[in-house]
């Protein structure tokens, strides 16, 4: 996971600008298209099985749910084959970037994208190998429909349709803000009632990251959103 996350950074800041210096933007729209398809896919059905065996489940506490690595009930199990595609999803969305530097969209490649998906990696890493089917396990519930979501959206963006996304755009990042937002209220009920004894080091970490993210998205909201309209109306006033 760490040598992933390296790599990564290196080929997105270093190797890959480098490699795109002197070559023309690659088309690659039925690439896309193709990718975005399987990520709503996989997304949708992560979605659907975590749901179904974590907090539809009557012996899943929505408060305090603890980590136990001895749980071999049969629908933690099932919970587990969610659990392993939403790992491999993390890396699979690593390839955003990639089509990024391939139309030589470097404007899209922001602290918040590489902060985002290099930690959410490393996150999801840590939850699969020392925290499943936990608390946490609201991260994947969430995360994996608003990114069916998105990807959904990206399709429809990339089949250039005769619809105006524009507001559709400004409705995505809120979706984002809000996942984070929900995350950072879940994690912070057992820092106020641990009566499941989860460990609390890991779980503050958690609950600040969401925190933090979720100040990202809406200092991105506010310039992308807020100022810009705001600049659109002076422009207005003053011609």
């Amino acid at each position: 996971m760490i040598i992933g996350v390296i790599l990564y950074l290196l080929v997105v800041k270093k190797w890959g600008p480098r490699f795109m210096a002197n070559r023309k933007p690659y088309k690659i729209e039925n690439i896309m298209m193709a990718y975005n398809c399987i990520q709503i896919i996989i997304n949708l059905y992560i979605f659907c099985v975590s749901l179904r065996y974590s907090f539809l489940r009557s012996d899943f506490s929505w408060t305090c749910e603890p980590y136990n690595p001895n749980d071999m009930r049969p629908e933690t199990l099932k919970l587990g084959h969610a659990g392993r595609l939403y790992l491999f999803t993390k890396y699979l969305d690593l390839l955003d970037t990639i089509f990024f530097l391939m139309r030589k969209k470097y404007n899209q490649i922001t602290f918040l994208h590489l902060y985002h998906h290099s930690l959410v990696l490393v996150m999801v890493h840590v939850y699969c190998s020392k925290y499943f089917a936990s608390h946490l396990t609201s991260t994947g519930v969430l995360n994996s429909f608003v990114h069916a979501v998105m990807y959904f959206y990206y399709q429809l963006s990339a089949m250039k349709l005769n619809i105006n996304l524009q507001p559709w755009k400004r409705v995505m990042t809120n979706m984002q803000m809000l996942q984070f937002f929900l995350l950072s209220v879940h994690f912070c009920l057992p820092l106020i009632n641990n009566w499941c004894n989860f460990d609390l080091a890991f779980l503050t970490l958690t609950f600040l990251q969401n925190v933090f993210v979720t100040i990202l998205f809406g200092n991105f909201y506010y310039q992308s959103y807020i100022r810009k309209d705001r600049k659109s109306v002076n422009i207005k006033l003053s011609s």
